[in-house]
């Protein structure tokens, strides 16, 4: 089995076929691996979901910030922004099933001897720690707080680590170190001076 991980598909759906097509992807043999954000910007969201799903166990990922705000959105947690690109999405007849497999997927990932995330672990975590708290998310997602998890989701506070954060305010962080994180310090207090 060979593995191909790609970054931000976005809802790049022709893009990721040509790139298929260029590499003789056979999901028979080798495995699609996504380091996230497999929808908004691109306006084939619905079919890159659905093609991901469908590849099964010849497809694995870790979520992405969009991927998460996908969430919200269909949870009724967030209102559509101007530029997203979900509305075929989240008028699709088969979203709840898109959704429950979307909240399956882990936020780390480790293949081999690489581990994933969508944006990065702070210098102050190690990789188990970060193993730990990505499946405290994971176990979020999959619980009766999922809609305080996705509510609480978007803030940039707080911006440092500490264990003894708890509730959304610990998701968060745990999420934009994971999700968003682009820049920080060298004892782990997360910039957000770029868009992300």
């Amino acid at each position: 089995m060979t593995d191909y991980a790609v970054g931000d598909i976005q809802g790049c759906f022709e893009g990721l076929k040509r790139i298929l097509a260029m590499i003789r992807f056979d999901a028979k043999v080798d495995r699609l691996i996504s380091t996230g954000d497999l929808v908004n910007r691109g306006d084939e969201s619905l079919e890159t979901l659905r093609f991901c799903m469908d590849l099964g166990e010849s497809f694995k990922m870790v979520l992405g910030n969009h991927d998460l705000h996908l969430l919200a959105i269909a949870h009724g947690c967030r209102v559509p922004s101007s530029s997203d690109t979900l509305d075929e999405v989240l008028s699709a007849p088969d979203l709840q099933k898109l959704m429950r497999w979307l909240k399956q997927q882990p936020l780390l990932l480790d293949i081999g001897n690489y581990t994933l995330v969508h944006a990065g672990i702070p210098p102050n975590w190690s990789l188990d720690t970060a193993r730990r708290l990505a499946l405290e998310i994971s176990s979020v997602l999959q619980s009766r707080n999922l809609t305080d998890f996705l509510e609480g989701m978007y803030s940039n506070k707080p911006d440092s680590w500490s264990e003894s954060l708890s509730g959304p305010a610990r998701w968060r962080a745990i999420t934009n170190y994971l999700t968003r994180m682009r820049r920080c310090t060298s004892d782990g207090k997360l910039e957000f001076c770029e868009k992300s």
